[in-house]
């Protein structure tokens, strides 16, 4: 039979502090700024975000991962490959996926890197690794985490990333199995490079974050203004697309888990879709927006909800910074 790749379980850290949208009215009221229609456009309530100053990315992912690898019943020397994503990683040497594997207590066989795209960063991890483990029959098991604390590098005088990001980690455990109906179905690419500047951390870049006529204000992220309705746009003809291609409907989509950056915009796609809303898995009220795992938390809440089941058509899509996306279609 052809090797597909299934999805074997998902898991979600966050720290316990839970923010709500008060804090972020009241603070950017000081600075003459009304942030409500921002807040309700995003959908945002709530995000965890820690007190812990020893609390970053890393530490987060590896909770994730030593909750999934518990859910699943998978030791960490079952895992042939361990890839960790995030825009905010803890280390640029050693890898994070390093880390994780010596955290976890993985074997010396294992493939470890880091994949950074960003917010979409998680998605296309699962799309290189799917395809990577069928063409591949030495892996067997793999490690995706995500894990992001956007919130810790933003400027307090910009909106939007300090009062929608909030901290979290997701881990998904993806595994090799000899049924030609299961798992990884079909995936696409977005990308527009031309808002590449729009996104920058550090905004100086790394050769000048030891500056010292630098302002730390300098170093954090920037956050210009851009327009991102062709990317959003795309989503719409690229599942269209990609269903097609596949011998599948719209009718067929058990759930859509998209980027949870602003629910105007998953609202938009449901439209342009013509979909029914309910198929779209919305957390970014509980979460605010925590980037690569967001998706994945999103999964993450439907099956805790029951709301898919095994063999279920799902559509995983979302954008990075820059810009570029990702859409891939699964058999859960």
């Amino acid at each position: 039979m052809i090797a597909n790749v299934k999805i074997l379980e998902v898991a979600v850290y966050h720290p316990e502090n839970k923010v709500g949208n008060d804090y972020y009215i009241r603070h950017f009221a000081k600075q003459g700024k009304d942030i409500t229609g921002l807040l309700e456009a995003t959908g945002r309530e709530n995000r965890y975000l820690s007190t812990d100053r020893n609390e970053n990315p890393l530490t987060m992912g590896i909770e994730a991962a030593t909750r999934v690898l518990a859910q699943s019943g998978i030791h960490a020397e079952d895992l042939d490959m361990i890839v960790f994503s995030s825009g905010t990683p803890e280390y640029v040497q050693p890898t994070n996926a390093l880390k994780v594997h010596h955290a976890l207590g993985g074997k010396s066989s294992a493939i470890v890197y880091d994949l950074n795209s960003n917010c979409v960063g998680m998605v296309v991890a699962l799309e290189q690794i799917s395809r990577n483990m069928i063409a591949n029959p030495a892996i067997k098991y793999a490690m995706i985490v995500g894990s992001e604390q956007m919130n810790r590098y933003s400027r307090t005088d910009e909106e939007v990333p300090y009062s929608n990001f909030g901290d979290a980690a997701a881990a998904v455990i993806l595994e090799r199995q000899e049924e030609a109906d299961a798992g990884f179905i079909g995936s696409s690419f977005y990308t527009d490079s031309s808002m590449h500047d729009t996104i920058v951390l550090p905004a100086t870049g790394f050769s000048n974050i030891y500056r010292e006529d630098l302002d730390e204000y300098d170093k954090r992220v920037e956050w210009l203004p851009f327009n991102t309705d062709d990317a959003f746009l795309s989503a719409k003809h690229a599942i269209e697309r990609l269903l097609d291609e596949n011998g599948l409907s719209k009718k067929e989509v058990k759930k859509y888990f998209l980027s949870q950056l602003s629910k105007k915009n998953i609202d938009v796609i449901c439209e342009q879709l013509n979909e029914d809303p309910a198929k779209f898995k919305f957390i970014g009220n509980e979460f605010g927006y925590t980037g690569t795992s967001s998706p994945f938390i999103a999964l993450a809440k439907s099956v805790e909800e029951k709301e898919i089941e095994r063999g279920d058509i799902i559509v995983f899509w979302s954008v990075g910074s820059g810009i570029t996306s990702c859409n891939v279609i699964y058999r859960y």
